[in-house]
């Protein structure tokens, strides 16, 4: 393993926060950077060190990387609107990660990305995140792409769960028929460590998924057997969520950006047969779907 000490921007997110409590478990120091002081706590108590900063305040962000070798981000603001919105904030957040790395001699930087992702996505979050990709690779830093398919925590437990326990029912976009890869988020933080304990990892675009190519419809179907669901489904038609998202904007730009994102789900065919290549090389095992869901409660 290379002598490192390792940045995680966005420590206290979902993806992060599971990246820099393996790299603690695997021994490896790190640096837990977020906006929140207190929602760092937890990993200051389990042994990181932490610091609370805005990536938009390029000196304290400097501060933030001197004394690292390797930083790791999955930084991005997701639920943000008007002032705070991913287009508006992301990307400069990520300029100036980059300049600071620059300036304190980081050696590597890793980027967490998507699988897929192109400058002309429809929706937002994705299209930032060619943006971020690009302007890493511009800056001239070291660095990785990790590009994932669709976290299944994201689309089990937060979009078709919740309507099912709440409603009885569940909502499909589109037909449900198209094919996605699921990748559980603990599995790609996995991925995160290994790459970090690996000095040979360099300047790649690094696509990362798990062996679950479904469509909605049965990822459906295995949590309604779960929880016990009616089989009752709404279908969001492909042609209103085309037509929603520029009229939601104005006054909910959250809402119009999580139908953009059921629309592209609805029209993308997104499986991944070569999921296992990037497993076997990093020594990653990721489970199924149908084993995340037999864990849910």
């Amino acid at each position: 393993m290379p002598d490192t000490r390792v940045l995680v921007a966005g420590a206290t997110g979902q993806l992060g926060g599971a990246i820099a409590r393996k790299l603690i478990a695997a021994g490896v120091p790190i640096r837990a950077l977020a906006r929140s002081a207190e929602k760092l706590a937890p990993l200051k108590d389990a042994g990181a060190e932490v610091v609370a900063a805005n990536l938009l305040d390029l000196p304290k962000v400097t501060d933030a990387c001197r004394g690292v070798t390797q930083i790791v981000s999955t930084v991005n603001n997701n639920m943000g609107q008007g002032a705070t919105s991913p287009m508006k904030v992301d990307v400069s957040a990520h300029q100036n990660l980059c300049a600071a790395a620059r300036n304190t001699g980081v050696k590597r930087i890793m980027y967490v990305s998507f699988r897929g992702v192109t400058s002309g996505e429809t929706v937002d979050i994705f299209r930032v995140k060619w943006y971020i990709e690009d302007l890493i690779r511009r800056s001239g830093l070291p660095h990785v792409m990790l590009r994932p398919s669709a976290f299944m925590d994201v689309w089990i437990d937060m979009i078709i769960a919740p309507d099912i326990r709440k409603k009885g029912r569940a909502t499909v976009f589109g037909d449900g028929t198209r094919m996605m890869n699921y990748v559980a988020v603990d599995d790609v933080a996995e991925y995160a460590v290994k790459i970090v304990q690996r000095d040979d990892v360099k300047n790649e675009n690094v696509d990362v998924g798990g062996p679950s190519d479904k469509s909605l419809n049965d990822v459906v179907s295995l949590v309604e057997r779960r929880l016990g669901g009616g089989g009752k489904r709404r279908h969001v038609p492909v042609a209103l969520m085309s037509l929603l998202p520029p009229i939601v904007r104005p006054f909910n730009e959250v809402a119009a950006r999580m139908i953009s994102l059921g629309h592209y789900a609805a029209t993308h065919q997104s499986a991944f047969p070569g999921w296992k290549t990037n497993a076997d090389r990093f020594g990653v095992r990721p489970i199924t779907v149908e084993d995340y869901v037999a864990k849910m409660k």
